[in-house]
């Protein structure tokens, strides 16, 4: 008996809350805080789910916004302007399997059918409809553009728009195969042909150790619907009537007399030329004669630059881009880089030629010869115009140009392709359509997949600052921080 009152006594006593005294726990501060937090996280769900539903029927265009490193979904203001433009109607078919389909391919489809109201785009998958590949006489992984007003129709496979690194599959290379990204460019270009753009002849000289146009231009070339072919002024009598703009690029040698005047009589009657300097091409003779004729006078020797330079190598020039008009279209950083250049100053403007520059270096710039130096702003890209009223008829004016780069290295892919941040192409594609006149240039290059490195104009107290100076700096800042600690 006495055990079990000891148990008694020991048994806890129940406690019952009364309604008052839970309602009175409810009433403290600290649950009430807790009540806020609650509600709180409640809304913002609430909140997130109802922005997400919202965004959800956005069309993909506006809800994918472009964070890749290259850009490669921005579109141009160039096919911006094209497309608002743009009065016929356009059919974009893409035949593959949905699932074959690069992602990114897809984005930028949806982002470039959105810009315009003429653009239709389907997909059809071949493995279902295989009679979709005879219908367009193509294959599997293509894009077809065609318009129906013009009957015209251009296919574009994706291996031209996501351009592989051939050499990945011989070196074995685990790294990504992705060079660049052409979407954009392909596409404006397709739909320029397609509407039925008057096709522009280039005829580029031969004959004098001429450099070949690399591929990357030539496919500029294409998309603003130009075509080139070779010339050879000894060979032929005159420059055919077709051409649109005769260019001679690097020529190592001198032209004849007879070259020399054909070029000046074309001019004359109207005729574009474009001449790239070689660096090992003739410092004096017709061609340098030609030059001067138009008021442009070439220095002796080459161009270097003390202060706008590539990371103190004086020889490789950003020159001041001083162009106005179409001449800088769709140029927004305005740097170019141009190698071993030659130089040339300007003479006065007369009646019929007038002449002006949209190259230069900047006041510290020199032209270096074998026996002096001579300091000054040299032009490195001038072009000369000549205006006369035409032969036997009075109310009608010719204009012919002549464009003279003081470097083919304008458009060396040794350059080019090492920064692809420089904009080279897109000037000199510009001179092309500028010396035109009536094209415009829709050669939208394609974006670089590669890793990217800055441009440094020149290094000099910059990379001794960002290299020395700066680690410096923080190591002295650690290392007073860690005896102050380690004192305390």
């Amino acid at each position: 008996m006495k055990h079990m009152k000891i148990i008694k006594k020991l048994k806890p006593k129940k406690h019952l809350l009364s309604k008052d005294a839970v309602k009175a726990s409810f009433s403290t501060l600290t649950s009430r805080h807790g009540a806020y937090s609650v509600a709180a996280i409640i809304l913002v769900l609430v909140i997130a789910i109802i922005i997400n539903l919202m965004a959800g029927q956005l069309p993909s265009s506006v809800r994918n916004l472009d964070i890749s490193t290259n850009r490669i979904y921005e579109i141009s203001k160039t096919s911006k302007t094209f497309l608002k433009n743009l009065n016929h109607d356009i059919k974009i078919t893409v035949i593959a399997e949905e699932d074959s389909i690069d992602d990114r391919l897809k984005t930028f489809l949806e982002k470039y059918k959105s810009l315009s109201k003429h653009i239709e785009m389907t997909t059809i998958d071949p493995v279902l409809h295989p009679s979709v590949l005879t219908q367009y006489d193509t294959q599997a992984q293509t894009i077809v553009v065609e318009c129906e007003d013009t009957g015209l129709s251009e296919a574009i496979s994706f291996s031209d728009i996501l351009v592989q690194d051939t050499s990945y599959y011989y070196t074995g290379s685990s790294d990504s195969s992705l060079l660049s990204f052409d979407g954009e460019g392909q596409l404006t270009g397709a739909i320029n042909q397609v509407t039925g753009r008057e096709t522009k002849k280039i005829y580029t000289t031969s004959g004098h150790g001429e450099a070949e146009l690399s591929s990357a231009i030539t496919n500029l070339m294409n998309k603003s619907g130009m075509t080139t072919e070779a010339l050879n002024l000894l060979m032929d009598d005159s420059i055919p009537e077709d051409c649109d703009l005769l260019l001679l690029n690097g020529p190592s040698s001198d032209l004849t007399e007879g070259e020399s005047s054909k070029l000046d009589q074309y001019i004359k009657k109207g005729g574009k030329v474009m001449v790239l300097m070689a660096e090992q091409g003739p410092e004096t003779g017709n061609l340098i004669n030609l030059l001067a004729d138009y008021k442009i006078i070439m220095e002796e020797g080459y161009i270097a630059d003390m202060q706008r330079c590539y990371q103190g190598n004086y020889y490789y020039i950003f020159p001041n881009v001083t162009g106005s008009g179409d001449m800088i279209s769709g140029l927004s950083t305005g740097m170019v880089l141009m190698a071993n250049s030659r130089g040339f100053e300007l003479g006065e403007d007369s009646e019929e030629i007038s002449v002006s520059s949209f190259l230069q270096t900047s006041e510290d710039g020199y032209a270096v010869s074998e026996d002096r130096e001579t300091q000054g702003t040299f032009q490195i890209g001038a072009v000369a115009a000549y205006t006369a009223q035409a032969e036997n008829d009075d109310d009608q004016v010719v204009t012919g140009s002549l464009t003279v780069f003081g470097s083919n290295s304008i458009i060396d892919e040794t350059i080019t392709q090492a920064f692809a941040s420089l904009e080279n192409k897109t000037l000199f594609m510009n001179a092309i359509t500028s010396a035109i006149g009536d094209v415009d240039n829709l050669s939208i290059d394609a974006k670089s997949m590669q890793v990217q490195y800055n441009t440094v104009q020149y290094g000099g107290y910059i990379s001794v600052v960002l290299i020395f100076i700066i680690p410096i700096i923080v190591l002295i800042i650690g290392f007073v921080l860690w005896m102050k600690r380690r004192k305390a």
